[in-house]
């Protein structure tokens, strides 16, 4: 079970991956499973509170079942610590997610000995990936680094994860090998900023580079990447977007708020007015990129005029969709200290706002792409509409069109002939050739 970012996922499939490569085998439900891992977040408390009800919930299955081990790992698993076993005493393994190269074992420490084990340490090891043991054969997540050295005021995620630390790019570059020769054509690099990947390295690598270097990689069809901190947004990074067949026009730059002041009280580094000009110079380089944006509203001291500001910048950045969080105090970060003195109703109104004015961006946008044709890799069946397919174009549009299930990893041209704010809807005129 996985809450929280796509970095989480990755961690579960190669966790997953590792413990089937020892012997195990995939539960076909949780009644079945003898080792439940749940993979969480502390990012936001709604994420850290849906943990701690289903661990409730496993208390009478484990009652049941004493054999059951229950581990938790992650994000959560690194701040609480033994604070887990304390209030959840049927938990067996908890493991931060710097110790995950460490779970097979303590997994199997804790059914043989029947120990409750803690590892919230910082190791550096990382756990191997099973490359042919993941759940999309083509389309992968990759991580190119891990942790964070930006200590923006409301994240946890420098405490939990760590110091930033990058992956040497031929390591990169094996890794993506070996999953386009398992069938893979799609990959979206991970990292807490994928911008400031190779700093670490100390030899001039940059993302830019690393992407021209797997773009080099025969049979890689698209190559994407987040999330991207606007204050390394280089026009490096631009010209090789621009420039390179495989990488993607769409780039997840979070904002968070269109104010000076809450930016700097956040710990941003820039100001409204260089997010725009990165917007603009993004957008003269890669004309039909898509930008997607994260904002945060009710941070502490927001005025209303200052959410205006924000409500401004989504007017006039015209993003492809935006991630809109309300403030959540995280116990161990700066912004914790600080008053959290705008009211739950006020941060949810704001909420209910900017999604408004997002909504409408989204539908004029949306509705413009009708009668084009977009190039769509073939995902799976719509979720909503199990009679339709559904992909995304190169720029992150998500598209629903009827098709039969063999087209399901192709490459397809696709005629939009109707949209919502979020959906386009469209027939196949062809199979892209490669």
């Amino acid at each position: 079970m996985t809450f929280g970012c796509q970095m989480n996922r990755l961690d579960s499939e190669t966790v997953a991956g590792r413990l089937l490569e020892d012997g195990c085998r995939e539960a076909s439900s949780l009644a079945e499973a003898d080792i439940v891992v749940i993979n969480t977040c502390s990012v936001r408390q709604h994420a850290e509170d849906k943990v701690w009800s289903l661990l409730g919930a496993l208390r009478r299955r484990k009652e049941r079942r004493p054999e059951m081990i229950i581990a938790v790992v992650g994000c959560m698993a690194q701040k609480e610590g033994r604070r887990i076993l304390e209030r959840m005493p049927h938990v067996d393994v908890v493991c931060g997610p710097q110790e995950l190269a460490r779970l097979p074992e303590l997994v199997a420490e804790a059914r043989e000995r029947r120990e409750r084990l803690v590892a919230t340490g910082h190791s550096a090891a990382c756990l191997p990936r099973v490359v042919a043991r993941r759940p999309n054969k083509f389309q992968a997540f990759v991580a190119i680094m891990r942790g964070c050295d930006n200590f923006c005021s409301y994240c946890i995620v420098p405490y939990v994860r760590g110091r930033e630390r990058s992956r040497p790019p031929g390591e990169i570059e094996d890794e993506v090998r070996r999953l386009v020769a398992d069938g893979c054509k799609e990959v979206t690099l991970l990292g807490q900023n994928v911008n400031s990947y190779g700093r670490t390295l100390g030899d001039g690598t940059t993302l830019a580079s690393l992407l021209r270097r797997l773009d080099r990689i025969e049979g890689l069809e698209r190559i994407r990447f987040v999330t991207s901190h606007p204050k390394d947004a280089t026009d490096e990074l631009f010209e090789a977007m621009g420039e390179l067949p495989s990488v993607c026009h769409h780039l997840h730059m979070p904002a968070q708020s269109g104010s000076n002041r809450v930016l700097r009280d956040m710990n941003r580094r820039y100001s409204r007015e260089h997010y725009l000009e990165r917007l603009s110079r993004l957008r003269e380089l890669v004309p039909d990129v898509e930008v997607a944006s994260d904002f945060i509203v009710g941070f502490p001291g927001e005025t209303e005029a200052e959410f205006e500001e924000t409500v401004e910048l989504v007017r006039e950045a015209e993003f492809l969709n935006c991630f809109i969080f309300k403030y959540s105090p995280r116990p161990g970060t700066r912004a914790a200290r600080m008053p959290d003195d705008v009211p739950w109703e006020v941060k949810r109104e704001r909420n209910r706002r900017l999604l408004a004015v997002q909504e409408e961006v989204m539908r004029r946008r949306q509705a413009a792409m009708v009668g084009k044709e977009v190039e769509v890799l073939v995902e799976g069946p719509s979720k909503r509409d199990k009679t339709k397919l559904t992909g995304r174009t190169r720029q992150n549009h998500i598209v629903a069109f009827p098709g039969e299930a063999s087209l399901v990893g192709r490459t397809v041209q696709v005629r939009i002939i109707d949209s919502t704010p979020l959906t386009l809807f469209g027939e196949v005129v062809g199979e892209v050739a490669r």
